[in-house]
């Protein structure tokens, strides 16, 4: 059974869509977008990227797939909650971009780059 990517991603997926353009001020120190942006496992539900967690970091409880699926679409829900960009909406170039931003931020604050949104 082939395994699909997270809905919220379509746009960033499409090769033929441009990413975006980054100011690099807004970006914590070490951080490359590239980072954020690559290495998904299309092996699991919802493409999640090997960077986002595995296991509660609390408890140490390893999440199943589906839950980890989940967990990462929650994540890019809320972040794009705050950027006003919830439902996601736009030019396919838009919704890219935002998808883009949202990964940002999720990978900085999933390595405690950056507080939390």
């Amino acid at each position: 059974m082939a395994r699909k990517p997270n809905p919220l991603l379509t746009e960033f997926f499409d090769k033929s869509i441009p990413l975006p353009t980054i100011d690099w001020e807004t970006v914590p120190p070490g951080v490359r977008p590239a980072d954020a942006w690559e290495a998904y496992d299309e092996g699991v539900e919802g493409w999640v990227p090997i960077w986002f967690p595995a296991s509660d970091l609390k408890t140490g409880r390893s999440y199943d797939e589906f839950e980890r699926a989940f967990l990462f679409n929650e994540s890019l829900e809320r972040i794009l909650k705050a950027m006003n960009r919830w439902p996601l909406w736009g030019s396919p170039t838009q919704k890219k971009r935002a998808a883009a931003f949202a990964l940002l931020q999720l990978f900085c604050e999933v390595n405690s780059l950056c507080p939390k949104v």
